[in-house]
């Protein structure tokens, strides 16, 4: 059996040492290491599981105010794989909160205790709101593929993600909620949802590629009816996460139906973006 070695892949952002001294300065250090020890077992879980599927993980990064598993396996792996990797994180609160209450049980209250299902909580709580890059975002949009096409579904988690920490950032301000811990890290939520927008292109390009080589046959097949004059590229911008489609040519005579890996092949493999779908017939492989 293969031994992890953890040390290999944790990557441990220098900022986060600044608070640690900030932590100890200011008499909380016990309070710092419950809180970092939650946000380690919440990223543990999803890494374990991540590893359980043979992802490929790049690294499991701990930053000022929490972490996260750096993987290219994101949209390109089944469904149920996507969603109990996501579900791991929060799922660790759950035995936490349950450990806490059986230690209250034999200690009783303690300051360190209350801290504990403070943050045990608040972490759960932040973690599954809609918002990129967090496990609640990723679910929205895992959801949101299962019935819109790949491009939609991410244009669409990532416009409700700003629009959401919008409101939240106006209710904040309205209501003298602006500390510096919620300005770090409302920037940095928002820089990854400004880069994630950008590079929808390259993740885009990613999923077709992925396609292009995935068993698509077991996937429910919707036929779709096309022109003729339609180009492949645009043909694939309505590509699905759980069905495949067959392309019905209007005014073709004889009658003719595109699948929907001849576009993908013509596309990547022999680099047809601009091709018409009326000429896969003399170039699919």
């Amino acid at each position: 059996m293969k031994v992890l070695k953890f040390h290999d892949y944790i990557h441990i952002h220098p900022l986060f040492f600044l608070l640690a001294l900030s932590a100890l300065l200011t008499g909380a250090i016990y309070e710092f290491i419950v809180l970092f020890s939650i946000v380690i077992v919440h990223e543990l879980g999803h890494f374990l599981m991540a590893k359980r599927f043979d992802w490929r993980v790049e690294k499991m990064e701990i930053w000022l105010f929490g972490g996260a598993v750096v993987s290219e396996e994101h949209n390109t792996r089944p469904f149920r794989e996507q969603m109990l990797v996501v579900i791991a994180g929060p799922f660790q609160h759950l035995w936490i909160f349950v450990l806490l209450l059986s230690i209250q049980s034999m200690i009783g209250v303690h300051p360190l205790l209350d801290a504990a299902f403070f943050y045990n909580g608040v972490i759960f709580l932040f973690n599954m709101l809609p918002v990129w890059p967090l496990d609640g975002g990723k679910l929205l949009f895992y959801l949101l593929n299962r019935f819109f096409a790949f491009r939609v579904s991410l244009a669409v988690a990532l416009s409700l993600s700003l629009l959401f920490m919008t409101i939240a950032g106006f209710w904040m301000f309205t209501e003298g909620r602006w500390t510096l811990a919620a300005i770090l890290l409302t920037a940095f939520l928002l820089i990854e949802n400004v880069l994630e927008w950008k590079r929808k292109t390259y993740t885009m390009m990613r999923y077709l590629l992925y396609c292009t080589y995935q068993n698509r046959e077991t996937l429910k097949t919707k036929y779709v009816n096309v022109h003729q004059e339609t180009l492949v590229r645009d043909v694939l911008k309505n590509i699905h996460s759980n069905r495949r489609h067959k392309y019905v040519l209007k005014h073709t005579n004889p009658f003719y139906i595109v699948d929907e890996q001849e576009c993908l092949r013509a596309f990547f493999e022999q680099k047809k973006p601009h091709l018409k779908v009326r000429d896969i017939a003399e170039t699919a492989i």
